[in-house]
């Protein structure tokens, strides 16, 4: 029996971040050998596919996360360095269902293991879409594009750890210092069973080699356009990709810090990785191995060494390039050239069997709690390091509990014969708590509004290493109730401070809950608005109507039995009645108004507390369902 693992106690030790320390175990049969799969984090593939135990021949490729071993029919061996990784585009083609026209036009090219390439040509000519292929999100339309000689989209899940991403936007969030935001995504991303030594000696070599050491306190937000780049790069490299796409890492940065990220990318093809960038800046391009200019329509015109490419268009610098291809003519004029005079360097095409493949596939973690942990741990930090954003939820409810405190008569609940001669009586007992319930909604719905939208370019980034879609969710529900109902509370208190609901305390928490609940469903409304719209400012605009419709249909106003039926169903779904009706329960309203015989309050509009809970549960889970469909919603939209 041979272990397989990180540990130093294994037979066959992989020193690989992404490797388990007891990963996989081999037993040697009369057939082959018995591979069994310890219930790695980041799997064991075989033929593309993760197996949890598989019947080696001998000759076969086992993958265990982002190392390749061979079998020989008595022993494993590792394939090379596990860093070398190749390329294949061939004849690619691809048009989106909706177009109708294809975007890209029968492109080929091979990248080399090791080689730094950059895809440039006009705007619109199809340079992101083909990284899009290139990263296995989605098929081509026609041809085929292979990692190490395996289709990059069928065996998307095997080399999902394989390639590092860094797109246009931060992938990091920016009000978390550089080596704390480093430090959760090495939580997220490396095996649960990495230790805290092994995980900070990551980071630090991250922020070594992206030479960030010296900024490592400092709030992201407060670093330059290049060092913030730098730091998505960094948390790229946490678990070591043998493939990096950039996505215009040198936009908006001055000549100086262009050269300086180009010279840093070159390094790491130095080390071993595979490096392909989009890009439109051309004055350091010479850094570059290969050079694939598409023209519109998406047709390649050129691929080979940059130097040569003046050379093949007869041009003295690159501006002239970008002319020569300009138009759609052209561009099918110099793309029939290119194919005529192309001479393909002679070397053997890429394989599996001939460089070392570096796969791996997202994590399968045994629960998904330490994801949900570590998530709410790095949201609590990120509101905490905004203290503008945190004071301005601090004052929210002390705010709005002195006000309210202050509209209403200290006697207004009292029981007492003095009621009468309050210049508040007891009917505006209902406005206040009303004003309680509507409180709470906006709390809980105003701080959630633009959690998601505003971090898209991260969810989807960490959605392609090993994020799963629930326990994001959860941490963003269970955060934002934490919040919420430190504000519900605070508010109820200062408001109590001068206006007393004469309660027993059991009353008191049943009051409280419900306050609460009214916050997370506010907090669940707006998470759904979140991942509906397409921006911050479109979800803080859509927050306001769901609002307004919330207090209409609440029954504050009018009594849910006298409205149209219709409304009477949309009600039935409304957050605010049952919560309304909740706290009115609890301050037995009905009972005051039916002495007072004042009639505005249906005895059966107020139900029991007990089955109010059994209905407010099960509607806070429909919320709940709703907004993580909603979220499902804006993941597909986002892989389209």
């Amino acid at each position: 029996m041979i272990r397989i693992g990180r540990h130093p106690d294994c037979d066959l030790v992989l020193d690989s971040p992404l490797v388990s320390r007891f990963h996989a175990e081999m037993e040697l049969q009369t057939e082959g050998a018995l591979v069994r799969d310890l219930s790695s984090a980041n799997g064991t593939f075989v033929d593309g596919q993760r197996v949890a135990q598989h019947l080696l021949r001998p000759g076969d490729g086992l993958y265990l996360a982002n190392v390749h071993l061979l079998f020989d029919g008595n022993e494993l061996r590792e394939d090379g360095t596990h860093s070398a990784v190749g390329i294949s585009v061939e004849e690619v083609s691809f048009r989106p269902p909706t177009a109708n026209r294809n975007l890209l036009e029968r492109v080929s090219f091979d990248i080399l293991p090791g080689q730094f390439v950059a895809l440039v040509g006009t705007s619109g000519a199809g340079k992101s879409t083909l990284m899009n292929l290139l990263l296995g999100q989605q098929p081509p339309t026609q041809g085929s594009i292979l990692i190490n000689g395996q289709s990059a989209f069928q065996c998307q899940e095997q080399f999902r750890h394989l390639i590092g991403f860094v797109p246009q936007d931060d992938i990091v969030h920016r009000v978390l210092p550089v080596e704390a935001a480093l430090d959760y995504a090495a939580r997220l991303r490396l095996p649960a069973d990495t230790s805290a030594e092994e995980r900070h000696r990551r980071v630090e070599i991250a922020l070594t080699t992206m030479e960030l050491g010296h900024r490592r306190e400092v709030a992201i937000s407060r670093l330059s356009g290049g060092e913030r780049k730098r730091v998505s790069m960094a948390a790229e490299l946490l678990t070591e990709p043998s493939l990096l796409f950039l996505d215009e890492p040198t936009s908006g940065l001055d000549p100086g810090m262009e050269k300086k990220t180009m010279q840093l990318l070159a390094g790491l093809c130095r080390q071993g990785r595979t490096v392909v960038l989009i890009t439109h800046a051309t004055q350091n391009i010479v850094l570059c191995d290969q050079v694939a200019l598409l023209a519109p329509g998406g047709r390649l015109v050129y691929y080979g060494p940059p130097q040569e490419a003046l050379d093949f268009f007869q041009v003295p610098d690159f501006a002239e390039i970008y002319l020569e291809i300009g138009s759609i003519e052209n561009g099918l004029r110099w793309h029939k050239r290119f194919a005529r005079e192309r001479r393909d360097p002679e070397v053997q095409p890429v394989t599996s069997q001939q460089v070392a493949s570096t796969v791996a596939a997202p994590g399968h973690w045994t629960t998904p709690w330490r994801q949900w942990w570590v998530l709410c741990e790095r949201y609590f930090h990120q509101i905490w390091a905004d203290r503008a954003n945190l004071m301005l939820m601090a004052l929210q409810a002390p705010l709005i509990g002195v006000v309210l405190s202050l509209l209403f008569d200290p006697k207004l609940f009292a029981l007492n014969q003095s009621w009468g001669q309050s210049s508040f009586p007891i009917k505006e007992g209902p406005t206040l708590l009303f004003l309680l319930v509507v409180s709470c909604l906006f709390f809980g719905s105003i701080n959630s509004c633009r959690e998601i939208v505003k971090e898209l370019p991260i969810l989807r980034r960490e959605r392609l290493v090993n994020l799963r879609l629930f326990p994001y969710f959860a941490s963003k529900v269970m955060v934002l109730s934490v919040v919420g109902a430190l504000q519900a509370t605070l508010l109820v208190w200062i408001v109590q401070l001068r206006v007393s609901l004469h309660l027993p305390l059991e009353l008191q928490l049943s009051l409280l809950a419900f306050l609460i609940a009214a916050a997370v469903g506010g907090t669940l409304l707006g998470l759904m608005l979140s991942s509906l719209a397409g921006s911050a400012e479109q979800s803080s605009s859509l927050v306001s109507v769901l609002l307004i419709l919330q207090l209409s249909l609440s029954g504050a106003f009018i009594k849910p039995e006298e409205m149209l039926l219709p409304l009477q169903w949309l009600s039935t779904l409304s957050i605010s009645r049952w919560t309304f009706a909740g706290v009115g329960a609890v301050a037995d309203l009905n009972e005051r108004f039916m002495d007072l015989k004042m009639g505005w309050i249906s005895s059966d509009f107020y139900l029991p507390i007990e089955p109010l809970w059994g209905l407010i549960f099960p509607l806070l889970g429909l919320h709940a369902v709703l907004a993580m469909v909603a979220l499902r919603w804006r993941e597909g939209k986002l892989d389209r």
